[in-house]
């Protein structure tokens, strides 16, 4: 493995307090990939893998029949999928998808709860490291319910977006997604959303462009 992915895997939350992540990725049999947008890393069915994004963006997505797509989550450069599959031992039931040109390691699932012939501490860390990951992608998946629950697609989009305000601190901020990106994330019609987002401004509950949003003090009644 190359000395830049090295440490871009090393400043993952999976290997926090790791001495020697080079070492680590040998003993999980890890290879590095570069993928194209909308190119799938790791596809239904497949064996469990934790991938590890170190350049760029992913999606986790799930599709019907139908080929409508929603978006289960968004992976980050550092971010980690895949490690609940590995530890539920079920089969992958999500894609993940690159959302913009990026690069990935991916490790042998299997080797997760099997500690390596040398029962190096580092394994003991990652362990622990890859609890904390699953925990987190837990709050984050029912914090997702938490704006899906709401009854109505505007009182969706407010309750993400206000959840996005509350995370950088401030009333204005970027999103992560397209318009159809949004759509598939809040399960919505992307028709709709955009619908629904054009009476948000025009009531002056909010003010955008493109990704860019700003919340507005006040509405007009």
């Amino acid at each position: 493995m190359d000395l830049r992915t090295v440490e871009a895997v090393s400043r993952s939350q999976l290997m926090r307090g790791v001495s020697d992540p080079g070492k680590l990725l040998g003993c999980f049999g890890a290879k590095k990939g570069r993928y194209p947008k909308d190119a799938e890393i790791v596809g239904y069915g497949e064996d469990a893998a934790i991938a590890i994004i170190t350049k760029g963006t992913a999606y986790a997505v799930n599709e019907d029949y139908s080929g409508n797509r929603n978006i289960a989550s968004v992976i980050d450069e550092g971010g980690v999928y895949g490690v609940a599959f590995v530890y539920s031992d079920r089969t992958v039931t999500t894609r993940l998808v690159a959302a913009t040109p990026c690069e990935a390691v991916l490790m042998n699932g299997g080797r997760l709860h099997k500690p390596c012939g040398e029962s190096c501490t580092d394994h003991t860390i990652f362990l622990y490291n890859a609890l904390a990951v699953v925990s987190n992608a837990s709050v984050n998946f029912l914090e997702k319910i938490e704006h899906l629950s709401r009854r109505s697609l505007r009182e969706k989009i407010m309750s993400y977006l206000t959840a996005q305000s509350i995370k950088c601190g401030c009333r204005e901020f970027d999103i992560p997604f397209s318009r159809q990106e949004l759509a598939d994330w809040l399960a919505a019609d992307r028709s709709a959303l955009s619908a629904e987002l054009s009476r948000m401004k025009a009531d002056g509950l909010i003010d955008y462009n493109m990704r860019r949003f700003r919340m507005l003090h006040s509405a007009k009644h």
